[in-house]
């Protein structure tokens, strides 16, 4: 088949087998250029399973960190985009998951702090019932937003304990703590 006679499709299928061609022998050039074109793509598509950007930057990057150390990249036997798109479908449908589990724990983890701390019927000036409304607008907060809160500042946790049982950077669960601590002070300003 004559080069010319390529689809703009076949060209771009083209390139990625050379690249990926490349990286099994060991090319970190081909590994940098595969990030550099998929990245912000990937990244986009996690975003949209996420709905939480800093998470979706984690997630692809963890995708990518395996490809190499793990050498993943020997067993693509596909085509490199269609390989990258469903592995991080499968990394957020996963995540997703986990976060789901992990928020059922910490609504009952809160849940039962509350309840063996102070009655229901407390006046809503009093101290505990201002922990209870604190409560509350932790659980509005996004799984991860949540975790890491609960790991550093309930569980007295280290950033680097916190990121390990995440499985994020220590960069990423102080992210996540300073987004979590932005919302809960503009909603804790609604309460007055």
């Amino acid at each position: 088949m004559a080069f010319s006679s390529f689809k703009p499709e076949s060209m771009h299928e083209l390139e990625d087998q050379q690249a990926l061609a490349l990286l099994k022998n060991g090319s970190l050039n081909a590994y940098e250029a595969i990030f550099k074109k998929y990245y912000r793509r990937l990244c986009f598509q996690a975003v949209l399973f996420l709905k939480d950007e800093t998470e979706a930057e984690d997630l692809v990057l963890e995708l990518f960190i395996d490809i190499w150390h793990k050498k993943i990249y020997r067993r693509i036997d596909k085509s490199l985009e269609a390989y990258l798109c469903q592995s991080v479908r499968n990394k957020c449908i996963n995540r997703v998951r986990k976060n789901k589990i992990i928020r059922l724990k910490e609504v009952e983890y809160i849940e039962y702090h509350q309840k063996t701390r102070e009655p229901e019927w407390q006046d809503q000036n009093e101290p505990g019932a201002r922990a209870a409304n604190i409560n509350t607008l932790l659980l509005e907060l996004p799984a991860q937003r949540l975790r890491a809160i609960t790991l550093v500042y309930m569980e007295k946790k280290r950033y680097r304990e916190a990121a390990e049982e995440m499985g994020l950077s220590v960069n990423s669960v102080k992210t996540h703590l300073r987004l979590a601590i932005t919302a809960l002070k503009d909603k804790l300003r609604k309460f007055g």
